[in-house]
């Protein structure tokens, strides 16, 4: 098999595989990110809540279940802040990988171009140097053709010219040197039609050189162009995958905000329990 048609054979399984790798890396990386529920702010609200709760029967100022209040708000709004925190990190992290591995992914992509038309000009050279060989054998072959009639046609005009030089007698003499313009003649005659016969060669020749280039580059344009298309299938599936993992963080944020939003309603119904101290 052509050695370039086996690495451009490569080109889908690459990019299946690359697309693997962007699917999985920016979800990956985001998951790395500790969870809100590890975190101290998320710890410290939940305990909070948790002592509320047993001082539901322990009478307080008007002033200290306002205190309460405003340190059930500054831990909410510590944990909601620490959400946000670890959504923005979750986030920049999906996109710096999701970067990260496309631009390996086009590094690589360009790496087996420049594998691919290294290969391809390694062929289209080999076919060009064929064809060379095969023009100068055939032109050898015909000049020795040629060659051969035309030392064997020589050989015939001397042996006749001292034939001539030996001969008596005017119509003798006339006789052989018809027969030595014929051969003469038809030396004449070879090397014109030797000259044809070489130029039809070379107007082939010419033909199957111009046909080389065009496909050399015909399918180095078809080889870019599927690499170019591989890239923006990459680009655009990356994309697509950092959307889904960002909106995945996004739908988790929310529920977070939910739960702290529970949490800091459950505080306040716990104050609310305290009996008033007068």
């Amino acid at each position: 098999m052509n050695s370039s048609r086996k690495v451009r054979r490569l080109v889908p399984m690459i990019a299946a595989a690359l697309l693997a790798v962007v699917l999985f890396a920016p979800a990956a990386k985001a998951a790395e990110i500790p969870p809100l529920v590890t975190t101290p702010q998320y710890k410290a609200l939940v305990g909070y809540v948790e002592k509320l709760n047993g001082l539901s029967h322990t009478p307080a100022t008007a002033a200290k279940k306002a205190s309460y209040e405003d340190q059930l708000e500054n831990k909410h709004d510590a944990t909601v802040n620490k959400a946000t925190a670890l959504f923005d990190r979750a986030k920049k992290a999906a996109q710096r990988e999701s970067q990260q591995q496309i631009a390996i992914g086009i590094k690589t992509i360009r790496q087996t171009e420049s594998a691919e038309l290294a290969a391809l000009r390694k062929d289209y050279d080999a076919r060009m140097n064929q064809a060379d060989d095969n023009h100068d054998r055939a032109v050898a072959r015909i000049e020795d053709i040629f060659d051969g009639r035309n030392a064997e046609l020589r050989r015939q005009v001397t042996r006749l010219r001292k034939q001539k030089a030996a001969a008596e007698g005017a119509l003798r003499k006339s006789a052989i040197q018809e027969g030595i313009d014929r051969r003469t003649q038809r030396i004449g005659e070879n090397r014109r039609l030797q000259q044809e016969e070489i130029a039809d060669l070379k107007t082939g020749y010419s033909r199957e050189k111009a046909a080389i280039r065009e496909g050399k580059k015909s399918a180095t344009q078809s080889l870019q162009q599927n690499d170019a298309e591989a890239i923006v299938t990459l680009r655009n599936r990356g994309q697509r995958i950092y959307n889904s993992t960002v909106r995945t963080l996004q739908a988790r944020r929310v529920n977070q905000l939910n739960d702290l939003e529970r949490k800091l309603n459950a505080g306040r119904a716990a104050i609310a329990r305290i009996p008033e101290k007068s």
